[in-house]
């Protein structure tokens, strides 16, 4: 049985309904049809909430990467990474297995095959229009 009193409490803290079916551990579907019946009233409040969560999560999200960039955190905490076959650098979860929200997950090589070939191919060069 769905806890009514619950899904409007986490409802009106701006969650979705499938984040609350993961709390709750219960269909999202089920979550969804007592939202729409019982707390219509309410999506206003939830629509805000929601809103304000997202914007504290953006601005906490700015305000780390003002300090240090991705590249020169990399470079400076180059022992948490790896580097795959196309040369990207990627976190070793052996060495590092919790890292922070603002920590760097993937750094991609500019310089690697993949990415000059799609460069070439975005940029629209063929050959034969160099020679006249």
């Amino acid at each position: 049985m769905l806890d009514k009193e619950k899904v409007k409490e986490l409802y009106l803290k701006g969650y979705g309904s499938s984040q609350i079916s993961n709390i709750l551990k219960c269909k999202p579907e089920t979550v969804r049809k007592c939202i729409e019946r019982n707390f219509k009233q309410f999506k206003s409040s939830h629509m805000a909430t929601k809103i304000r969560n997202k914007e504290i999560d953006r601005i906490t999200r700015h305000e780390s990467k003002q300090y240090m960039s991705d590249s020169t955190f990399i470079r400076k905490n180059r022992s948490i990474y790896k580097t795959n076959n196309d040369g990207d650098l990627i976190i070793d979860r052996d060495v590092a297995p919790v890292i922070t929200f603002d920590t760097p997950r993937t750094f991609r090589n500019e310089n690697s095959e993949k990415q000059v070939n799609r460069k070439i191919v975005n940029s629209g060069y063929r050959k034969d229009e160099l020679f006249f």
